[in-house]
């Protein structure tokens, strides 16, 4: 089980060199010591292939024992830590965000050291193995059948439009649903042109799924990303399912079948997930930076983030976009529903999401201003920025850790009172 996930990201062959690369890798290897286990693993992209060799080069040459699973989805390499007896693994995959750049994961059971510093080598009898893993998918699919009610689920005979960016002949998510009884139609995986390159799910990607959806009849639509340990959900009339409905959807299911349980999100999470878990279970609102962490400590039941990504602690710790669709496969089965249905059940907020600029030496002062203004009036949560809960509402703002910004996130029942409280939180930023 890993509670800490190091997120290291930047242009390739600019920021995030060969270079670069190695030097993390011996740094992390001297961390943890020589002759350690390490799992490594990346996407399907050629950048990906680079840095992930050097990295590799660099984990040898502090002693490190490397187990390469080579092309391999996030959530099935932390499946295989503790099979192949490692505490450390460490993903490369092109980012989420910006094509360019590539996004190198660690996670661990405790936070590592990573500021520049000498890297020291062992001799050159003490280099650590490099071994290529096989059949490590196994485990990962028998142990998702031990933890799903298939014979329910294929009953259903479910219906499944699958985008994905694994651009496999055979992509493991397909492979898996098709395992657990599910029709499957396959649609995206294979193009990776630059031009049909874009950060996160885009509307044209969303547009084509929830098209192709309606067209067949399908139960459900389902966008991964290239990582696998995230997912969008469409429904079978067509409409994208907002990621905090899907963890309100998830948290009802679960606290019915557990009463009493922890969930866990970031204090981005939307009001919605508060009236659904304080009915039945408690809820703990964390930094977006430490929910793996805070679902380990706390032996929460379940917990998720934006965007799209969810954690059931009953298979492992770790954002699991595959096992999320098995889920969700499950609840439709028990229920004998729709995703439109269980989506109808649950209150949305009125919700908008932006950022403003703001200078680095300014953001102290805006958080301050905030706690000023309703810390003794209000529920506050100063765990990442600041959230005020107020009676119908929900104020977060969030300064970023890197970027000139404040990214404001609001809710309210009532869309002109929405409004009207956009207006009067930009004007308190800006005033600052």
């Amino acid at each position: 089980m890993s509670k800490y996930v190091q997120d290291i990201r930047g242009v390739v062959n600019t920021e995030i060199t060969n270079k670069f690369a190695s030097h993390l890798g011996t740094i992390v290897g001297n961390y943890l010591g020589s002759d350690q286990n390490v799992l490594v693993g990346r996407d399907s992209h050629t950048p990906s292939q680079m840095i992930k060799r050097s990295l590799t080069t660099g984990l040898m040459s502090a002693g490190i024992n490397v187990i390469d699973l080579g092309i391999v989805p996030l959530p099935l390499i932390h499946f295989n830590l503790k099979i192949f007896d490692a505490s450390v693994m460490i993903t490369v995959s092109r980012s989420h965000l910006r094509p360019e750049d590539i996004n190198i994961k660690i996670f661990s059971d405790h936070e590592i050291p990573l500021e520049q510093r000498h890297a020291e080598k062992v001799p050159w009898d003490k280099i650590g193995h490099l071994k290529y893993a096989t059949n490590h998918q196994d485990q990962y699919l028998k142990s998702i059948l031990k933890n799903t009610p298939i014979n329910l689920i294929k009953d259903k005979g479910f219906l499944i439009v699958i985008d994905c960016e694994e651009s496999l002949e055979k992509p493991f998510a397909s492979q898996i649903l098709s395992d657990v009884g599910c029709q499957n139609i396959i649609i995206g995986c294979k193009d990776t042109s630059p031009a049909k390159i874009y950060p996160e799910p885009n509307p044209q990607r969303i547009s084509l799924v929830s098209e192709v959806t309606t067209a067949v009849g399908a139960d459900m639509g389902i966008i991964f990303d290239n990582d696998l340990d995230m997912v969008v959900f469409i429904d079978e009339k067509g409409n994208r399912i907002k990621d905090q409905t899907i963890l309100a959807i998830f948290s009802k299911y679960i606290l019915e079948q557990n009463p009493g349980s922890i969930i866990v999100s970031s204090v981005v999470v939307s009001k919605s997930l508060d009236d659904i878990v304080l009915q039945k279970g408690k809820i703990i609102k964390t930094s977006v930076n430490q929910v793996l962490s805070e679902i380990a400590e706390n032996n929460a039941i379940f917990g998720g983030d934006e965007p799209g990504m969810y954690v059931f602690s009953e298979f492992q710790v770790c954002f699991d976009a595959i096992f999320s669709v098995v889920k969700m496969l499950e609840i439709l089965a028990q229920k004998n529903t729709t995703l439109s249905n269980l989506a109808n059940e649950i209150e949305e907020y009125n919700r908008i999401v932006f950022t403003i600029d703001c200078e680095h030496e300014k953001k102290t002062p805006v958080i301050d201003i905030f706690k000023d203004q309703f810390e003794s009036k209000y529920e506050i949560n100063t765990t990442d920025g600041i959230r005020v809960d107020l009676n119908d509402s929900m104020i977060l703002i969030r300064p970023s850790r890197f970027e000139p910004i404040i990214r404001v996130y609001l809710e309210s029942e009532s869309a002109d009172k929405l409004q009207k409280l956009a207006e009067s939180v930009k004007s308190m930023i800006e005033l600052a």
